[in-house]
């Protein structure tokens, strides 16, 4: 400053000119701005979740096997043990085709009647409908017990060899779990269904 007063010079000019400080961020275009914020984000919520299944019990990582969950690090699984297995259906062709198998068709007369049933050789336990989730105010609705009661008289020794089957694998699911729940020991699941049977050119009868 004395320097400047002294060489006749503007003091305001002689002092530095002091730059405003821009963040680097407020350089980006908006859309990066966006994404880098969308992925800290992100980020955070991984690591709260961590945090948080850490300190609940029971939330460790669940592996699946076919459509049976199993609970996995070391912590307490669930007293159910599934042994059902889900087969697709050329694989429940040739087990029919053995003779030993029984099909068990879930579906509603109406369905069965509108795209037919799987074909059953004339040996074997062949085919058998009980229909396991009816119609109700509240929406499709599945009954065990009493669904449970018409399967029995139909298979009364629980060691028949036995493949549940629906239009496309949903509604067989708890069916084969209401029979291995029973006692039954040899329950298959048709996982790809009816729908499944008649797309791999599989054969088809009428109810």
């Amino acid at each position: 400053l004395k320097q400047g007063l002294l060489l006749g010079v503007c003091p305001a000019r002689a002092m530095p000119i002091m730059r405003s400080h821009v963040s680097p961020l407020k350089s980006w275009p908006l859309t990066l701005r966006r994404a880098s914020a969308a992925v800290a984000l992100v980020f955070v919520c991984r690591i709260s979740w961590l945090a948080l299944r850490s300190l609940l019990p029971g939330c460790g990582t669940v592996a699946f096997v076919g459509s049976r969950p199993l609970q996995t690090e070391g912590r307490t699984a669930s007293p159910i043990v599934r042994h059902y297995q889900s087969i697709v259906s050329r694989e429940a062709s040739v087990l029919v085709d053995t003779g030993e198998w029984a099909y068990l068709d879930v579906r509603r007369p109406e369905e069965q009647k509108a795209v037919g049933i799987p074909a059953m050789p004339e040996y074997g336990p062949g085919l058998a409908t009980v229909t396991s989730h009816v119609m109700t105010a509240q929406g499709m609705q599945f009954d065990p017990e009493p669904w449970l009661a018409q399967v029995s008289k139909l298979f009364p020794d629980k060691e028949q060899k036995i493949i549940v089957g629906c239009a496309g694998g949903v509604r067989s699911k708890p069916a084969a779990q209401v029979l291995e729940d029973a006692g039954y020991t040899n329950v298959k699941e048709l996982d790809d269904g009816f729908n499944g049977w008649r797309m791999s050119g599989l054969p088809v009868a009428a109810p």
